[in-house]
């Protein structure tokens, strides 16, 4: 330190020196105060995590997977979707007000299979039940089915038959019951809805709805198929809770500092589980974590923690897999760029 100290005092006494350090410090205070404001005086523009366009990212991701047949409402007729769900009306299905309509309708479909599609169009397996209590699912499938005529929505007036993709028979659960997009207090029908989900009683009977298996033959041997009825069009999900064993705790996800509940989303993916993926969707404002409702993590357990945003028209992303503790505490220090196909096969590429 002293050396320090003697060698600073000789270059004070330097002239040429001096005037070295003066150049330096107006280059340095010229270089600050054009580094800080632009032209017009403003501060150099920061990108900055945008909750709206992530929004629209998960909406339009909806609207294009969208499909769209035509039937006879009279005679009704099956739609069969690109990953093989098909639905089968009977005929004089579709009505207004009560009223069966008659010539040609549209029936649209989305299928959601894959965990990903789960993440990037928000579509999450967060069950809610009665009691308000939230808890994780595990899924079979999600589907919107919906039908119109002349841009109006039509009512399903008799009950439709789902029946999923052809499931390999290792990979059946015979506890799958149905859901409902919903929740307390939400609206959630239509292509937009981010709700949560709620068992469902289709046929009215007050009990809630147990999917059927039935067994089939293709081209490629034997498979299976889960069937249900529904009574109503909009979201519907084959379910069933996870039913967690052992001690559990809560979960928190520490984010960077620009980031909130407004203008990111995170998920929980629970490994060995292809279609679990509950959304972390309880922001405390206090710690600036995000959490989840019911403190119901089993401690032990290996997830994944799926960070997505949208900053200045690029989707950016982290995903880190952990072990969970008692009291745990996820740390994200930064998020990268990245395109969503390669988003896609990463997150279906988790254990």
């Amino acid at each position: 330190m002293k050396t320090q100290k003697e060698n600073i005092t000789n270059l004070n006494n330097s002239k040429g020196v001096s005037q070295f350090f003066k150049n330096i410090v107006v280059v340095s205070v010229l270089t600050f105060f054009t580094s800080c404001v632009t032209d017009n005086g403003d501060a150099p523009y920061q990108p900055q995590p945008d909750g709206d366009a992530l929004a629209e990212r998960f909406y339009n991701n909806r609207v294009d997977v969208l499909q769209e047949f035509t039937l006879d409402a009279s005679t009704g007729g099956v739609i069969t979707g690109s990953q093989g769900t098909q639905v089968t009306f009977a005929p004089n299905s579709f009505g207004i007000n009560g009223t069966p309509v008659t010539g040609n309708v549209k029936v649209q479909l989305i299928e959601i299979y894959d965990k990903a599609s789960m993440v990037l169009k928000n579509r999450s397996t967060l069950g809610e039940k009665a009691n308000g209590d939230k808890e994780a699912l595990k899924s079979a499938g999600q589907f919107f089915i919906n039908a119109q005529q002349a841009n109006n929505d039509l009512e399903l007036l008799v009950m439709a038959e789902v029946t999923s993709k052809p499931v390999d028979f290792a990979d059946l659960d015979g506890g799958m019951k149905i859901f409902r997009a919903g929740g307390l207090d939400n609206d959630c029908d239509g292509i937009d809805a981010t709700c949560d989900w709620v068992e469902a009683d289709e046929d009215g009977d007050g009990q809630t709805d147990d999917a059927k298996i039935r067994d089939g033959q293709g081209a490629d041997g034997e498979f299976a198929t889960y069937n249900y009825d529904i009574g109503d069009f909009g979201w519907t999900n084959l379910d069933r809770w996870y039913n967690f064993v052992g001690a559990k705790t809560e979960l928190f996800i520490d984010v960077p500092n620009e980031f909130n509940q407004d203008n990111c989303a995170v998920y929980l993916s629970y490994d060995g589980e292809p279609t679990a993926l509950a959304r972390m969707d309880v922001y405390n404002t206090e710690l600036e974590m995000f959490t989840e409702h019911y403190g119901l993590i089993p401690v032990g357990m290996e997830v994944h923690i799926i960070m997505v945003a949208e900053i200045d028209g690029q989707l950016h992303y982290a995903i880190q897999g952990t072990t969970i503790v008692e009291d745990h505490i996820e740390v994200i220090t930064s998020l990268s760029p990245i395109s969503q196909p390669a988003l896609e096969a990463l997150i279906n590429g988790l254990p």
